[in-house]
């Protein structure tokens, strides 16, 4: 046994030199199971590790659609024992220069078997027409959408230029009819493939957005891909799918550029029009709690309008004041959740930000009397320092700033009473004191108009005493 660790240690110094040209020997297929062999006998590890068993037996690589290239299936092979080295074997005994070295092998390898197979007519054709197959059994769909989702993940290697034509290609086979079908499913681990799968394309929003726009009235069952977005971010498959869900639509409603931007907007407009309201919906639901959504979809949603805001504006008198969309947001101040609370003001204070010089949505709110639900949680969470206090705090050093006039008065003339309790804060202090400013100005203005028509009615008398009097004279 100890000739064996002696050869361990050898192996592991040799892989140590980090050298290209001992790698392309060592890592061959010729000689790449012998060191891995080697490699079971750590001395630190007083039981023998079976990985060369464990490689041939149970790492067994499984083809959805047959490889016909060679050179493709030996850098597979390659990649993953390389991987299973650096991870597995030796996880805590490679320098960071070798680890480099062997992430570089592992990165070309990728790019290497990316290149072959997207440029391979066959074997593109055999797979999206096996996949569009309706006679493809339920296991045999699942391996294929679990290879393509690896397939877009290992062209993240490729160069940006080739990412995106690689995504146009996809597109251009059909992907997203297949992603469309694969959303449906009941089955999470094949809808989280097919997020990953989308977010991948997303390189070019653009080819979504075009897929969305021209099939939003034909698609099956009467459930867009866009639909089929929307119920992603409103159900609960689980925090790292709802980011994704969250930020794919993300990605389609921002990225406009001058050569895009009639696509952006169309399918902006398209959101507005079909999606927004059920997301509010999902809000307003959530008052009962018999119905009420997940914490972390109703925190992906306030997520989604805070974004919607803060890029889209000129939306907000339409969408956010209409149908009482606003009302329902800031129900959430109502809830136990203090996180759910505080996103429900970001987007009252992302709304006033966006909107800080338009004067009639500014007499909207205060008509309406939209910031009452903030000020009394603010109340009612009392002296409390917490991200809540906070958040309002700021939203009222904003609205001051700025120097939003009419929102500083509304909010001393209606709430000054509730607020004097926080008198001490420095934020509140401020505020007062800008409203004072205010209202001193006021009152010099009028001062001064006063003065000047008393004197403007002084001067027209003294001009009507003249006139008397030189009529006299004459």
């Amino acid at each position: 046994m100890d000739g064996l660790h002696k050869i361990f240690r050898l192996v592991k110094a040799i892989i140590l030199l980090n050298s290209a040209a001992i790698f392309d020997k060592i890592f061959s297929d010729d000689f790449i199971l012998d060191i891995i062999g080697v490699l079971e006998y750590d001395p630190e590890d007083r039981n023998v590790q079976n990985h060369s068993a464990f490689l041939k037996e149970h790492a067994v690589f499984k083809e959805a659609i047959p490889i016909r290239n060679a050179s493709v299936v030996s850098k597979i092979h390659q990649t993953y024992r390389i991987c299973y080295i650096k991870d597995v074997i030796l996880p805590k005994g490679l320098d960071e220069a070798t680890l480099a070295s062997l992430n570089a092998i592992i990165n070309a390898n990728n790019a290497f078997v990316v290149c072959l197979l997207k440029d391979d007519t066959s074997f593109m054709q055999r797979l999206f027409a096996t996949m569009r197959s309706s006679n493809i059994s339920a296991e045999s769909k699942r391996e294929l959408v679990l290879f393509l989702r690896e397939f877009c993940t290992v062209s993240s290697s490729l160069q940006p230029a080739q990412r995106m034509q690689l995504s146009r290609d996809l597109a251009s086979r059909g992907v997203f009819d297949i992603i469309s079908d694969v959303l449906r499913s009941q089955e999470k681990v094949l809808v989280s493939a097919g997020t990953d799968i989308l977010h991948y394309l997303t390189q070019d929003p653009n080819l979504l957005r075009s897929y969305i726009a021209n099939h939003e009235e034909s698609s099956r069952e009467g459930i867009s891909l866009l639909g089929l977005l929307i119920e992603g971010i409103a159900t609960d498959f689980g925090g790292e799918m709802l980011c994704q869900f969250l930020e794919i639509l993300k990605v389609l409603l921002d990225g406009c550029t001058a050569d895009t931007v009639t696509q952006c907007r169309d399918f902006i407009e398209l959101f507005y029009e079909k999606c927004f309201d059920k997301l509010i919906n999902i809000i307003e639901s959530s008052r009962v709690e018999e119905y009420s959504a997940k914490l972390e979809i109703l925190y992906n949603i306030c997520e989604l309008l805070c974004f919607c805001a803060r890029h889209h504006p000129y939306k907000i008198k339409i969408t956010f004041f209409g149908s009482n969309s606003m009302e329902k947001i800031l129900t959430l101040t109502r809830r136990r959740e203090r996180s759910l609370v505080v996103a429900a003001v970001r987007i009252m204070r992302t709304i006033i930000g966006a909107c800080r010089n338009d004067e009639l949505l500014i007499s909207h709110v205060i008509e309406f009397n939209t910031l009452k639900p903030i000020i009394e949680v603010f109340v009612e969470n009392g002296n409390r320092y917490n991200m809540l206090h906070s958040t309002v705090l700021e939203l009222l050093d904003f609205i001051r700033k700025e120097n939003l006039k009419s929102l500083v008065v509304y909010v001393v003339e209606s709430f000054w009473d509730q607020l004097l309790m926080f008198e001490q804060l420095t934020s509140i202090q401020a505020f007062k004191l800008k409203y004072q400013e205010y209202v001193d100005i006021a009152e010099e203005t009028q001062t001064t108009s006063v003065d000047h028509t008393r004197k403007a009615d002084e001067r027209g008398l003294d001009k009507e005493e003249e006139d008397y009097f030189s009529k006299d004279r004459s």
